[in-house]
């Protein structure tokens, strides 16, 4: 081997090093960066922002596949809401389908030249990589990297450097994911699904703080069942269950996005009604309160109607555990007054 042969050979050594060690950094600020938090959708934007960074791309996002055997778009980054509020795939389904069927890593050089021609125009694609995201065999969802900012078409060695990021951030995300399902469970009635006694607990102090801070009022609804026991005992458990189980329906679909619905304790519960006025909170305890009641609820001769007590920080209360007690107390008022029926501080119309 010549003197110049043996120095061409150095310098493809020294350019595959080079490559190599840029790869490995790469990945080391990747993993650095989303394992420094548990936070599922924290995760998924750092794992995003990283990958568009050294990619050099401008539209991507992750998938997140669900208990209902769906994919969809968990964050995004360049496509328009519509469709990342409208995608949902089946394994199999479009490009992402495939990859999470198949679990191996797709590039596409030019989609109008593919099979997926017809999705272009919705996904503003010329050129796309695509790889799942597995851990210990199991799948997590995928991640998708659309065009590159030159336009040029990805190549062997972005599919390769997507799939290695793709593989060491999954165990970020399979351990996001379990922690908060742990979460979830911890803070959520088994029963009902509604957040639990020490959930409701925290979320009142928490909105507490922020009505106190900003001036703000903060309403609670306090409710439960009229005769629940005789009647618990009269038709059983089971249909005591499954009453709780409506009530609880209908106070979740009652409450908006930012209201927190808990189980207080056995057939009583509470709803945390933030930046609502007594007025405004009255009205939704009736408007419970009736649907309740013409629902007929209950299986097996179960009658169903519930009382209900209205309290709104700071006319009727300094604190988040004045509040329940001021709730509990228009509660009791609505049991003595004859049950099936609202009371709130403050009005004696009841």
């Amino acid at each position: 081997m010549g003197e110049m042969e043996r120095e061409q050979e150095f310098e493809e050594r020294l350019e595959a090093l080079e490559k190599r060690h840029a790869e490995l950094q790469v990945l080391f600020e990747t993993i650095r960066d989303v394992i420094s938090t548990l936070s599922l959708r924290e995760v998924l934007n750092r794992l995003l922002g990283r990958i568009l960074t050294h990619l050099d791309s401008e539209i991507g996002s992750i998938l997140i596949l669900h208990a209902d055997e769906e994919l969809r778009i968990a964050v995004a980054q360049g496509l328009p809401p519509e469709v990342i509020e409208s995608t949902a795939l089946k394994c199999g389904e479009g490009i992402s389908g495939q990859v999470a069927e198949t679990r191996h890593p797709l590039l596409i050089s030019d989609i109008a030249e593919s099979q997926f021609e017809g999705r272009s125009e919705r996904y503003y694609t010329n050129s796309l990589i695509s790889a799942p995201i597995l851990y210990r065999g199991q799948l997590y969802g995928v991640i998708n990297v659309n065009n590159k900012r030159s336009r040029a078409c990805f190549q062997r060695d972005d599919l390769e450097l997507l799939e290695h990021i793709a593989a060491h951030a999954a165990v970020a995300v399979a351990n996001a994911q379990s922690y908060e399902e742990l979460l979830d469970r911890a803070q959520h009635d088994s029963l009902t699904g509604l957040a639990n006694h020490g959930h409701f607990w925290s979320a009142l102090a928490r909105e507490w703080e922020r009505a106190d801070r900003y001036g703000r009022e903060l309403s609670l609804v306090m409710l439960d069942l009229d005769n629940f026991k005789s009647s618990n005992d009269a038709a059983g458990h089971l249909s005591g269950d499954e009453a709780l189980r409506s009530v609880a329906s209908i106070l979740s679909e009652g409450a908006r996005a930012a209201d927190l619905a808990a189980r207080y304790g056995g057939d009583e519960f509470a709803v945390i009604l933030p930046e609502t006025s007594p007025e405004g909170a009255f009205a939704f305890a009736e408007k419970i309160r009736q649907r309740i009641e013409s629902d007929r609820l209950g299986p097996d001769g179960f009658p169903v109607t519930v009382s209900l007590g209205v309290a709104t920080y700071p006319r009727d209360a300094d604190s988040g555990a004045d509040l329940v007690r001021a709730a509990d107390r228009e509660l009791y008022r609505a049991k003595q007054g004859g049950r099936n029926r609202v009371c709130a501080a403050g009005r004696d119309d009841e």
